[in-house]
């Protein structure tokens, strides 16, 4: 038997020992040059609440040993701490662990991605890679890599929407012009155009209190818009006749209206008049109204005739048939005369007027529309206020006065108005809306967008509030979809540039109402393109305008590139 020679073995288990801590040693000293990460955004970039931390790493040909495990971790730095992120694990191609396998015989790419959801504190963070490098098997003595910062904090463009829902003012109804209609019949006798009174249509009380009723209108004083004379035959006659005898009824009809007017000495306004020819359709109604056991037989044969003179004739024939088609055809021959009058109304001074010194003497439409009469928030919410007194069970007061509320800031006092009007009218679109615009400044995000829906469902727009809310969950083309009937505005320039249209968004910003919102976001646009000039000059005209934006500059990565320049720092700080 040989004997074994324990001594060399030794010796070379020590050798391959060190051989294999030689190799892992040269991957931590040439870390730098083996392993370069490239991260898809820097800084990082906050999109629908979510931070998505994208570190794409490349590994040379040749660094990674064949026995050598890695593992990597990207870790979020703060003041307040660290978030370590889902750890990689790369191994050689003679190992057997779990893990990314590396070819060492060539160049190879891995991935370090992560999502995280948004916190306060990652705005001004750091991302770095730490690590540790082991031959397989002996992790617990591990060698740790240099720790390698990537990006530098998370920007939060995408959430700076403006706060600018629009709040839904449920409609006053009130009409500020209204056409009040009187009406009155004369009837005329069959083939007869000539006007008498002692025809017992005319004789009726019916008939006689109608035109009373029109001579009291006329006598009211209110202004007077029009009258309108129309005229008809019975339909059993020759059309050609009957539409000469409908034109002479209507020329009786209008010397009537005329000498009425002389004798009221009331100015006669625009007078229309029309022949009606006959009233084949007022025939057909009133016989369907009837009391007629044959009707529908007499209503079948009537409508089978194609022509005309052969319907006419069938019409005729059911007279000597039926009496009762006799008393369905008399009240057709007949001019009617329609005297139209305006509602007298109160001027707009007088309502204005009455709403703030005596609202008692209005309506709740009047008392609505009053409101709308000011642009002076205080006066709006006053008048509302009146109508909730006033009108206790109608939701209008109180949805109104916290629509003027939310813009006036009053979120609190708003909230508390909005559910009594949602127990008074539960699931008002008006409503909804108002209510959709308070979830969405408190970030309740999904009810917001539930409540838009509800709005936009029972036919409000909604669209714009939509966008917004788009914009906070990172949907950039359904906003923009949303936006569509919108131009010159903030957060439409706010999608465009998050959907990558930055010159659309420039053009928005250049046509959009000067704000803080506009001038900063201006300023961002020029820090992206470095223009140095277009980002100082903005970023004044931005904390001038709203003097938020100077804190929100100090700690702004849009910025990062220019936090060491000078004239960056005198603006800031």
């Amino acid at each position: 038997m040989k004997k074994i020679n324990f001594k060399l073995i030794a010796v070379l288990l020590v050798t391959a020992g060190l051989f294999a801590s030689c190799g892992v040693n040269r991957m931590v000293r040439n870390y730098d040059e083996g392993l370069r990460y490239t991260p898809e955004t820097n800084p990082l970039e906050n999109h629908g609440g979510q931070v998505a931390a994208n570190v794409d790493g490349r590994i040379a040909e040749g660094y990674f040993q064949r026995n050598a495990v890695m593992e990597l971790t990207p870790v979020l730095k703060h003041a307040d701490g660290e978030l370590e992120l889902e750890t990689v694990v790369l191994r050689g191609s003679r190992t057997s662990t779990t893990g990314t396998m590396i070819n060492r015989d060539q160049a190879t790419s891995v991935e370090l991605y992560n999502t995280m959801d948004y916190a306060p504190d990652m705005l001004a963070s750091e991302l770095y890679i730490r690590g540790i490098v082991y031959r397989e098997g002996r992790r617990d003595n591990a060698s740790e890599l240099p720790e390698r910062k990537v990006a530098d904090g998370v920007i939060v463009t995408s959430q700076r929407v403006k706060k600018d829902h629009k709040v839904a003012i449920a409609p006053h109804e009130y009409e500020e012009e209204v056409i009040i209609s009187k009406t009155a019949n004369i009837y005329f006798a069959y083939m007869r155009h000539n006007l008498n009174w002692r025809l017992d249509l005319n004789r009726a009380d019916e008939a006689q209190e109608a035109i009373e009723a029109v001579e009291e209108f006329i006598q009211r004083g209110w202004e007077l818009k029009g009258v309108d004379v129309h005229a008809w035959a019975s339909p059993e006659g020759e059309i050609a006749f009957n539409m000469e005898l409908s034109e002479n009824r209507a020329s009786t009809g209008e010397d009537y209206v005329k000498d009425l007017f002389d004798s009221k000495d009331v100015e006669l306004p625009e007078l229309q008049v029309e022949a009606k020819g006959e009233d084949f359709d007022g025939f057909m109604t009133k016989l369907e109204a009837s009391d007629l056991p044959d009707k529908q037989a007499i209503a079948n044969v009537v409508n089978s005739q194609l022509a005309p003179a052969e319907r006419e004739r069938r019409i005729k024939d059911m007279t000597l048939i039926y009496e009762e088609i006799e008393k369905i055809l008399e009240p057709l021959r007949r001019a009617e005369i329609t005297v139209h009058a305006y509602e007298p109304k109160l001027t707009h001074e007088e309502l204005a007027t009455y709403a703030i010194e005596d609202p008692t003497q209005l309506d709740e439409k009047e008392l609505l529309f009053a409101a709308t009469l000011t642009d002076d928030k205080a006066t709006q919410l006053t008048i509302y206020r009146t109508a909730i007194e006033q009108f206790p069970d109608s939701y209008k007061g109180f949805n109104n006065a916290a629509a003027i509320l939310l813009e006036m800031d009053e979120v609190e006092e708003a909230a508390s108005l909005l559910e009594q009007a949602n127990q008074l009218a539960p699931g008002n679109g008006y409503v909804q809306n108002n209510l959709g615009v308070i979830a969405a400044w408190e970030y309740d995000d999904e009810n917001a967008v539930s409540m838009f829906e509800a709005a936009r469902a029972q036919g409000l727009d909604a669209d714009y509030n939509l966008g917004i809310m788009h914009i906070r969950g990172g949907d950039y083309d359904s906003a923009l979809s949303n936006f569509a009937n919108y131009t010159c505005k903030y957060n439409v320039a706010l999608a465009q540039l998050m959907a990558g249209n930055e010159s659309n968004a420039v053009n928005t910003l250049n046509c959009a109402p000067e704000c803080g919102h506009v001038a900063y976001l201006k300023a961002v646009i020029a820090a992206r393109n470095n223009d140095d000039i277009a980002l100082y000059s903005n970023l004044r005209r931005a904390i001038e305008l709203n003097s938020a934006m100077l804190q929100i500059a100090r700690e702004d990565r849009e910025f990062i590139e220019y936090f060491g320049e000078s004239e960056f720092q005198d603006i800031v700080l």
